[in-house]
Order: C-alpha cells, then sequence, then structure tokens
C-alpha cells in the first residue's frame, strides 16, 4: 500500500505542476497579447485622430522647396506676379473699397496680428499688416481642404510676419500672396505655386515700398 501511495502521490505532483506550468504559459501568452494590442492601438493613454471642425485646417504635406528664384518660380507656377502704386496710407475708421482685388495699399484700420486665421480679418486690417511689412496669404473660401492644409504647412515652415486667411473681396485667383504694393495671383495650384509663394515671402517681407 505504502508503495502503491507513495507512486499516487507523485502523480499528483506531476499534475500539479504541469498545471502551474500551463497557467504560467497562458498568463504569458495574455501578457504579449496585451503588449501588442497596446502598441498597434497606442495604448489607453494615446489620443486618437479626432474629425476636426470645418474651420480647423487639415494638415497636408506642403511640396519640398525647389527653385530659389521669384520670377523663374512665378514662370512655372503659371502665377501672376504684379506691382503697383501706392494708393494711400495711414489709418482711418471709415469704411473703405481698395483699388486692386487682394488689396494691395491704401488707408487701413489697426493691423491684424500675424499668424493663421480661422475667421478671417476685415480687409482693411489685411491692409493694416501690408503697410506694417507683413506678407498676406490669402485663399478662396471655397478652397479644398487639401490647398487650405497645404498653406497652413506653408506659412509654418516661415511664419514670421505672415497672415493666413480666406479673402473676403471675391478676389479672381485661388491663392494670393500681397505685400505693400505687390501681389502674386494664383488661379491654379500646383507644385510650384508654393516655389513662387515662398519665394514672393522672401523678396517683399518687411518691405513697404
Amino acid at each position: 500500500m505504502t508503495a502503491e501511495r507513495s507512486e499516487a502521490e507523485r502523480a499528483e505532483s506531476d499534475r500539479r505542476r504541469i498545471g502551474q506550468l500551463v497557467a504560467f504559459a497562458l498568463a504569458a501568452v495574455a501578457v504579449v497579447v496585451v503588449w501588442l494590442v497596446a502598441v498597434a492601438g497606442g495604448g489607453s493613454g494615446t489620443p486618437k485622430p479626432t474629425g476636426g471642425s470645418p474651420d480647423v485646417y487639415p494638415p497636408a504635406t506642403v511640396p519640398p522647396a525647389g527653385e530659389r528664384s521669384l520670377t523663374e518660380a512665378v514662370a512655372r507656377s503659371g502665377c501672376t506676379l504684379r506691382s503697383f502704386p501706392s494708393y494711400g496710407n495711414g489709418t482711418t475708421t471709415k469704411r473703405l473699397t481698395y483699388r486692386t482685388n487682394p488689396a494691395t495699399s491704401g488707408p487701413h484700420p489697426e493691423a491684424a496680428a500675424d499668424g493663421i486665421y480661422d475667421d478671417p480679418p476685415s480687409t482693411g486690417s489685411l491692409v493694416g499688416s501690408l503697410a506694417n511689412g507683413r506678407i498676406v496669404i490669402q485663399f478662396v473660401p471655397n478652397a479644398a481642404d487639401r490647398v487650405r492644409g497645404q498653406l497652413k504647412a506653408l506659412v509654418n515652415e516661415d511664419p514670421h510676419h505672415v497672415v493666413l486667411a480666406a479673402n473676403q473681396t471675391r478676389m479672381p485667383y485661388v491663392v494670393a500672396a500681397t505685400a505693400w504694393r505687390h501681389s502674386l495671383g494664383c488661379h491654379n495650384v500646383n507644385a510650384a505655386t508654393f516655389d513662387a509663394l515662398r519665394d514672393f515671402r522672401t523678396t517683399y517681407r518687411d518691405r513697404t515700398s
């Protein structure tokens, strides 16, 4: 009986040991699975992408810099570069009509602050920005989300003294950039458009003549 009992005890011990090994293996597998899910899904503490409101410009990648000559970039883009006389300066609170579209000079109210606008400043405030040497980039209100995102990315490359906003004057361009007395108007947007905008910014920023 003693031998039989010892054999039974050994068998029971073996079963317990196997059971413990199986439980340990299953726990290890569970830990690995949880880790893989966390990595794939970003983890419970990682914010998930959410859709923005219509006023938030979606992220996009602007084409990289190419041409460094404004004249060549404008020619490649098909945009129109123009210069105008000064149509006045000085501050005013009167309602104004400007002689170019988009406006490039004239009396104006207080200047708009630099930056990217979801709600565009008044045209007069943008002219005030031009008078202070800013570059103002504008797009038509119905511009594609991708174009808006690309313009935002372009401004964020070099935002010093730059304003980006939707145009409110029914300008005849999809995208335009203005400086005091100068404008760049683009009926279409292509990779070369962004080179033209970059070089316009470099050429005319901080100039008031």
